[in-house]
C-alpha cells in the first residue's frame, strides 16, 4: 500500500521524541454481486476504505502508532449509506512486542489461516471461515472499520517464525478473552486460536495448517464452535501472468447446527497491472447461491 507522508520524518520539540510522521493509504472496489435469496438477485456494489495512521518514534526505542479508518459503500440502488470513521486503535511496539488499546485487530481474527480460501470480490458471506456456522458468525473481537470495535487490549509478539497474540475486551459486560499461537517454517505455517466469552455461544477454538508447494497453495482447518463443529480444506493454483484459481469446501455439523448444505467455493483473481479482476462464486451451508465480479485497487 503506497503512503502519502504529510510528515516525514518530523523532528518534534518534545524532549526524547525522535521522529514523527502522518501517512495515509487505502483500497476501492467496485462490481456486481449476485444472491439467489433476494428479491433483487442482481445488485451493483462499491467500497472505499481510507486508512489515517500516525506514528512517532524516541530515541530509546519506543514506536507508538495509532490508526483511524473511514469506509463507506454500498450494495444495491436503494437506501445509499454514508461512509462512517472507526474508533482508534493506539499502542506502542518495541523490539519484538506490541502493546494495543481501543479498536483492537483480536487475537482469534488474527489466527493465521482463518481467512484462507476466501474466494471472489467481496468474500461472499466468508462461508470458508471455521468459526462462521449458521446462527452465529463473525462472533469474536476484530477492527471495526466504521464503528467503535470492542474497545480492548491486546499484546502481540513475533519472533523467528514464532507468533502469539493475546486480546481482552469488556464490552457490555460481556468479556472476551482470545490467544492464538502459530510457527511458520519455510513455506507452511501452523496456527491454533482460542476464544472464552461470557456469551457461551461464542466459545470457539481453531487449529490451522497450510502453505505452498510451488505454484500450488493448500490449506486445511478444523474449529469447534460451541459444540459446533466446522472443517474446511482449501487450495489454490497460480499461473500465467498472475492469476490464481481458488476453491475450498466447508462443513459443519453437531447437534445445534442448522446448516443443511456442505458449503464450497471457487473464485479466481487476475492482475490488471495495478488493480486486481476478482470473481467467484459459492454455495452456502443454508443452500443459497453467491456470486461477484469486479476490480479492487490500492492506493
Amino acid at each position: 500500500m503506497k503512503k502519502v507522508l504529510f510528515a516525514t520524518t518530523a523532528l518534534v520539540a518534545t524532549a526524547g521524541v525522535a521522529a514523527a510522521e502522518l501517512s495515509l493509504g487505502g483500497s476501492a472496489r467496485f462490481g456486481v454481486t449476485y444472491n439467489d435469496t433476494k428479491p433483487n438477485e442482481l445488485q451493483i456494489h462499491n467500497r472505499f476504505t481510507l486508512n489515517i495512521d500516525g506514528s512517532a518514534s524516541t530515541d530509546t526505542g519506543l514506536d507508538f502508532f495509532a490508526r483511524v479508518r473511514i469506509r463507506g459503500g454500498n450494495t444495491g440502488t436503494q437506501g445509499l449509506g454514508a461512509s462512517g470513521v472507526s474508533a482508534p486503535r493506539v499502542g506502542v511496539s518495541y523490539n519484538n512486542f506490541t502493546l494495543a488499546t481501543g479498536n483492537i485487530l483480536g487475537a482469534y481474527e488474527s489466527a493465521p489461516g482463518l481467512y484462507d480460501g476466501s474466494v471472489g470480490l467481496t468474500g461472499l458471506g466468508w462461508h470458508n471461515l471455521p468459526g462462521n456456522v449458521v446462527g452465529n458468525r463473525f462472533a469474536w473481537d476484530s477492527f471495526s472499520s466504521a464503528g467503535a470495535g470492542s474497545n480492548g487490549l491486546e499484546v502481540i509478539y513475533s519472533n523467528a517464525g514464532f507468533g502469539a497474540h493475546v486480546s481482552w475486551s469488556d464490552v457490555q459486560a460481556d468479556t472476551r478473552i482470545a490467544a492464538n499461537v502459530s510457527y511458520t517454517f519455510g513455506d507452511w505455517t501452523a496456527a491454533a486460536a482460542y476464544q472464552d466469552s461470557d456469551t457461551v455461544a461464542d466459545d470457539k477454538w481453531l487449529i490451522t495448517f497450510g502453505g505452498n508447494i510451488g505454484d500450488f497453495g493448500v490449506g486445511a482447518a478444523y474449529g469447534d464452535n460451541n459444540d459446533i463443529t466446522k472443517w474446511r480444506i482449501n487450495g489454490s493454483y497460480t499461473f500465467g501472468a498472475g492469476t490464481t484459481v481458488t476453491a475450498y469446501v466447508a462443513d459443519e455439523g453437531g447437534a445445534a447446527s442448522t446448516a443443511t448444505d456442505t458449503g464450497w467455493g471457487l473464485g479466481f483473481t487476475h492482475s490488471l497491472g495495478g488493480a486486481v479482476l476478482a470473481g467467484g462464486v459459492v454455495g452456502g451451508p443454508s443452500g443459497e447461491t453467491l456470486a461477484d465480479l469486479g476490480v479492487r485497487f490500492s492506493f
